[in-house]
């Protein structure tokens, strides 16, 4: 029947488009926890510095110090996650309206590639501080 094939692809429309908003706010939930996490690392790094800095060795608030750039740093990549997850969003909505998505794996691999060598070089600073 045409009219039960127009209702099984307008479904189908619609469950593309809902799970693309569902990726996208996991994107935004995940800026959110970074931007929150890196604000509070700044944060408590320069409260350690304030009220322990007659206390404190050089070598410990030098790196405090450090642990407010990596807070900084932290914010920056929240706030780059929220760009990209704006621009992806759109750009797949653009792909299922003319139909014609494909999934994106060289983003996604760059982006885990990444991910991955700030978190090796995040354990290597680590280790060697």
């Amino acid at each position: 029947m045409p009219g039960e094939e127009t209702t099984k692809r307008s479904e189908a429309y619609a469950r593309e488009h809902l799970a693309n908003e569902r990726t996208h706010l996991a994107y935004i939930r995940t800026a959110i926890a970074l931007l929150s996490f890196g604000i509070t690392l700044n944060r408590l790094s320069l409260y350690f510095l304030e009220t322990g800095a007659r206390a404190a060795q050089v070598e410990s608030r030098s790196l405090l110090r450090e642990v407010g750039g990596v807070g900084a740093g932290m914010v920056l990549l929240g706030m780059a996650l929220i760009a990209w997850a704006a621009v992806r969003y759109l750009r797949v909505c653009r792909a299922i309206e003319r139909g014609e998505y494909r999934p994106d794996r060289k983003s996604i691999l760059v982006f885990t590639a990444l991910l991955f060598l700030i978190g090796a070089a995040s354990m290597v600073w680590l280790f060697a501080s």
